[in-house]
């Protein structure tokens, strides 16, 4: 799953990376996109990146937001946020986590 025109590739070092420590800058949301389905609601599997393409918004879930947002969001929320102005950091360990700009911040999802 992509989340970004741009993608960082975080390099393991001595240390792992830990998430709980990672503070986002100013008006930035770090966000982990919710896995895409890999199967259709008929039933039909998916290939790799089909539903990824095929939408403008992703959805996933706050880890930690900038000193400077203002949009009433909080760690624990699920969000839906435009996928072309996010930045994607692929973590060593597997997966992914977005630095997205609060105006990239489309909803909040109730719980």
């Amino acid at each position: 799953m992509s989340c970004a025109a741009v993608a960082v590739a975080a390099e393991a070092s001595s240390q792992p990376l830990d998430l709980s420590k990672m503070e986002p800058l100013g008006d930035r949301v770090l966000v982990k996109p919710f896995e895409a389905q890999k199967v259709s609601a008929g039933g039909v599997l998916l290939a790799g990146g089909t539903t990824d393409a095929m939408a403008d918004a992703l959805l996933g879930e706050v880890l930690a937001v900038g000193s400077e947002v203002d949009v009433g969001v909080a760690a624990g929320d699920s969000v839906i946020f435009s996928k072309y102005s996010s930045s994607d950091v692929k973590l060593p360990a597997g997966g992914e986590v977005c630095f997205v700009a609060q105006k990239s911040i489309l909803a909040t999802l109730s719980k």
